[in-house]
């Protein structure tokens, strides 16, 4: 019930307010006073929201030292560097938290993969596969 309550109230503001086309969701102004308004549930999403950054950096490659970190300490991490950097706070919340989280935790970005330098024709050459041949069924059903 409680992480409904949150979803709900983190859902709100996009339904009531109306907002301006952005590239971000939310700065570090808006993680910050979120985190630190001590408004009745407000706990929980700033958990959740430091640690969806998290997860999203293991999730994408990132190789961490620590990944076993809790949700707590995620949540303290990211609040320490905003609270260390108040001139960055109005940079997009997704780049502070993995500028934060990186270094906490001493993660390596991934890497790409190597590219391939020759050019791809448009159609994959498959050995000895033959091409499907779509037929009607000559008795559809109603």
């Amino acid at each position: 019930m409680k992480y409904l309550l949150a979803a709900a109230l983190l859902l709100l503001p996009s339904f009531v307010l109306p907002s301006l086309a952005r590239a971000e969701f939310d700065t570090g102004n808006d993680v910050w006073n979120l985190c630190t308004d001590n408004a009745a549930g407000h706990n929980y999403m700033c958990v959740g929201m430091t640690t969806a950054y998290f997860d999203m950096m293991l999730a994408t490659g990132y190789q961490c030292v620590s990944p076993a970190a809790d949700r707590g300490q995620v949540r303290d991490v990211v609040l320490k560097y905003l609270s260390d950097n108040p001139g960055m706070r109005n940079l997009p919340a997704s780049q502070l938290a993995m500028t934060s989280l990186t270094t906490a935790f001493q993660c390596a970005r991934p890497v790409c993969p190597p590219t391939s330098t020759q050019p791809r024709s448009g159609k994959p050459k498959l050995k000895g596969a033959s091409p499907v041949v779509l037929t009607p069924n000559p008795n559809p059903r109603p």
